[in-house]
């Protein structure tokens, strides 16, 4: 295998009954505990994304159930991902492409998860990150994201446009952080006592940014251990169409550092190294949070089969192909982690067919044993659950009309909106270092994968609409 030291995974969890229960009656019913985690990408040990990874929570949980190696978000982008996730339609159908709304997007008309599972027998509950701005507009308890504590305003340098070396080791308790508070009332929720199923969606905050957390998780990660992403011989970037070179340059669209681009800034300033630390103790953090919640899962007093499932919303660039954060459709800004943990589904077992959150809906319900709405663009899991191996479609990403990538279990092959092309072969080449899409050998499968972009993108901002505001 190639020498990246990361394989991108992000995870889904899912505990109880794997099978659909079709014709379940109310009492049947499993409650549903779905947790999405911010910006995380494959930095947990049961993805083998770093070497110095900590996340025994989450490596525990995918110890117990079946991991999906090839999960991908739809779009690397906060609103669009989550728009996309939770109303069960693709971006490319909507126009939500980016966090900025465009004038001529559709706006979303079908029913959220939390409005479909309230409107069909269960109790709602959803806190923190779940939507873009939060909780989303629909249950029975909704917890607005609280706040992080900050630095001493003159050591704060956290802001959206700046670069992402925003780390800092805060002075205080997890009791005072955000997600702290967020599993907290996740708990207590998930202990109050009802005749109803319940449906939990839980979002937690980090590793976004800024990568402030207690100094504690800083100390885990000593500077002078850290490790780099794996950076090939010659430069990444030769045989990249330019298209692709200029949104390795760009910060979600934000403008230059006086001239630098986010890697050109973090390398002349020596601040690879301390971001990667941060990232890392934020990781180290959530996951704590996070099996928190989970520990107290084990028990459920409403005594029914529980499924519960946890994905990141997109995947996080700490340097590769001399790209930061997101806002890109390579393997490191759309593969995500995705784990169930279910009865009937073998310990440790692993299917390497693609999936993407567009999926998440459907296969909630079709776990919960409701009908599925015929309006939901994605596929249940449920097939793969029973069998790892039965085939599945790839995965579909967009970043603006015009700019997709299509990822099957071997290719991920990149359309860009003036017609620039990337292609790569994951077997050979999991970094995505060599771009074939002008071999000619490669041709056919380069075709082949071209043939299944959608036709009928609907339309929004374009990524060239960014280039010429900001003279990239």
């Amino acid at each position: 295998m190639c020498c990246r030291f990361y394989s991108l995974i992000k995870v889904v969890l899912i505990l109880g009954s794997a099978a659909p229960l079709p014709g379940a009656s109310n009492a049947q019913h499993p409650d549903i505990v779905f947790i999405i985690v911010d910006d995380l990408n494959d930095w947990v040990g049961a993805l083998g994304g770093h070497p110095d990874a900590k996340s025994p929570n989450i490596d525990r949980l995918a110890k117990q159930g079946m991991l999906f190696t090839q999960a991908y978000c739809n779009s690397p982008q906060c609103r669009p991902s989550r728009t996309s996730l939770n109303h069960g339609i693709y971006p490319f159908n909507t126009g939500t492409y980016f966090n900025a709304k465009a004038k001529n997007e559709t706006a979303i008309t079908t029913p959220s998860m939390q409005a479909f599972f309230g409107a069909n027998g269960y109790r709602v509950a959803s806190g923190g990150k779940v939507h873009h701005s939060g909780p989303g507009n629909h249950g029975d308890d909704l917890l607005k994201r609280p706040g992080d504590p900050k630095p001493p305003p003159t050591e704060d340098n956290f802001d959206a446009l700046n670069p992402p070396n925003d780390g800092y080791a805060l002075d205080v308790t997890d009791e005072a952080m955000g997600d702290y508070k967020v599993a907290s009332w996740a708990i207590e929720q998930w202990e109050t006592k009802s005749d109803q199923p319940l449906f939990m969606s839980v979002g937690f905050f980090r590793p976004h940014r800024p990568l402030q957390v207690p100094a504690p998780y800083f100390d885990e990660f000593p500077l002078d251990t850290i490790k780099r992403p794996a950076e090939p011989e010659d430069d990444d970037w030769n045989d990249m169409p330019r298209f692709a070179q200029r949104l390795a340059r760009t910060h979600a669209h934000k403008d230059m550092h006086n001239g630098l681009s986010d890697h050109e800034f973090m390398v002349e300033y020596d601040q690879w190294d301390p971001t990667i630390q941060a990232y890392q103790a934020s990781v180290k953090f959530v996951d704590k949070q996070i099996g928190r919640f989970l520990e107290a899962l084990e028990e459920n007093p409403r005594n029914r089969e529980t499924v519960i499932m946890l994905v990141s919303d997109h995947g996080w660039h700490l340097g590769e192909k001399k790209h930061w954060c997101k806002g890109a459709i390579w393997e490191q800004t759309t593969h995500i982690p995705f784990i169930v943990h279910a009865p009937g589904v073998e310990a440790g077992s692993i299917s390497t067919q693609p999936v993407s959150l567009i999926d998440v809906f459907p296969s909630l319900v079709d776990l919960a044993g409701l009908t599925l709405p015929d309006y939901l663009d994605g596929a249940s899991i449920t097939p793969q659950l029973a069998n790892p191996l039965t085939p599945r479609g790839p995965a579909i990403s967009s970043y603006g009309e015009g700019n997709t990538a299509i990822r099957t279990e071997r290719w991920r092959y990149i359309r860009y909106e003036g017609g620039s092309e990337e292609l790569y072969d994951h077997h050979a080449d999991p970094d995505e270092w060599v771009n074939l899409a002008n071999d000619p050998t490669h041709a056919k499968t380069k075709q082949k994968l071209a043939r299944l972009i959608p036709a009928n993108q609907h339309p929004g901002l374009k990524v060239q609409d960014w280039y010429d505001k900001f003279g990239y």
